[in-house]
């Protein structure tokens, strides 16, 4: 009898050999995000809003060059982010209903500032994760004054505008679906924290006329927060207040909520925030969190992995966390009833009660 080799041992029929596509998927990512941004950043689908153009026209339109229009236009409709009407030389492009949706800047669902965000800032600074893994020492800092981005912001309006609408993008989807699932009759007050531009305050508003509800957020944004407010004429509704919750008492309310708040604090400041909402919410009053929470496994909730190496290379030891350390944290404040409900993909919220 033949001896059976080791490298036969090692390929049997039965077994499947490596594949590394999946590797290179993920190598490669960053081309459609750059794809995609670009398409964002020169407003290609604000352009195709009223109907579908030819590669020509959207290439006149754009500023496009003649080497760069078809395989730009025919790789974002490989990625499912546009629709080719036809073959030949000259085929017409038109949104997909995703992108008509969230991508079109004058549609109110647009989302496209979270994607010049990422493009634009958050693709550099992760530029920095090796030495952020290895140091634990934030990136996201401005190099000639060491002071974290944002405090320039402050500085120049337009800037901090354009910010703050863009991360508004990442979590309009979360309070549709918290004014969906939420149950909002037995309460008579509501506070937001960190509530930048309201938005969150104002779906519920149009949902819950009953609600007296209050935003707050550091000055600058608060302004910001009062003009849409009264461009949607519910400044008679919502309270925006100048505040900020790490120095300042939080406004009572029977329903305190909070999104991306606690993600971006370290250990310590996420334990001292859970103790002042704890003191904010009324007496049979709740309070929500809402974060792209890890489930307890770390396994499944990949954005909220992700999200929580963004906290790492931006702010050094803040994090996002599971929903077994948001019930801790809950309970040693001296809530009761403690509990994790799915909002919207990666989203969830905690929920807190106080008796």
């Amino acid at each position: 009898m033949a001896e059976t080799t080791s490298d036969e041992r090692e390929h049997t029929p039965e077994e499947s050999e490596p594949d590394p596509e999946h590797i290179m998927q993920v190598a490669t990512g960053f081309w459609g995000t750059k794809v995609l941004g670009a398409a964002v950043d020169l407003e290609l689908f604000t352009v195709l809003s009223d109907g579908g153009l030819r590669a020509s026209e959207i290439e006149r339109e754009l500023g496009l060059h003649p080497r760069a229009t078809r395989d730009f236009l025919d790789t974002l409709a490989s990625l499912g982010f546009l629709e080719r009407d036809d073959d030949g030389n000259d085929p017409r492009y038109r949104n997909t209903p995703e992108t008509a949706a969230f991508l079109n800047k004058n549609d109110p669902r647009y989302i496209g500032g979270a994607i010049d965000i990422f493009n634009q800032q958050v693709y550099d600074v992760w530029g920095g994760l090796e030495e952020s893994l290895q140091t634990g020492e934030p990136q996201g800092v401005i190099d000639e004054t060491g002071e974290p981005f944002w405090e320039e912001m402050y500085d120049d309006p337009m800037e901090l505008e354009a910010f703050v609408e863009g991360m508004a993008g990442l979590s309009k989807g979360n309070f549709v679906a918290f004014a969906e699932q939420f149950d909002f009759s037995d309460y008579d007050s509501m506070t937001d924290v960190g509530g930048a531009l309201g938005d969150l305050s104002r779906i519920v508003a149009r949902r819950e006329p009953h609600l007296s509800i209050t935003t707050t957020d550091l000055p600058e944004v608060t302004e910001l927060a009062r003009e849409r407010i009264q461009t949607d004429g519910l400044e008679d509704r919502i309270d925006a207040v100048s505040s900020d919750y790490n120095e300042e008492p939080i406004p009572d309310a029977d329903l305190v909520t909070a999104s991306l708040v606690l993600h971006q604090e370290n250990l310590e400041t996420k334990k001292t925030l859970m103790q002042k909402f704890y003191d904010a919410v009324n007496p049979g009053g709740t309070f929500v969190a809402i974060d792209h929470i890890i489930d307890d496994d770390r396994q499944a909730n990949t954005m909220g992995l992700m999200m929580s190496l963004n906290m790492l290379v931006y702010y050094g030891d803040a994090f996002d966390y599971t929903g077994e350390q948001f019930m801790t944290w809950a309970e040693e404040a001296g809530f009761e009833d403690v509990q994790i409900q799915h909002l919207n993909g990666p989203a969830s919220m905690g929920i807190a009660h106080k008796h």
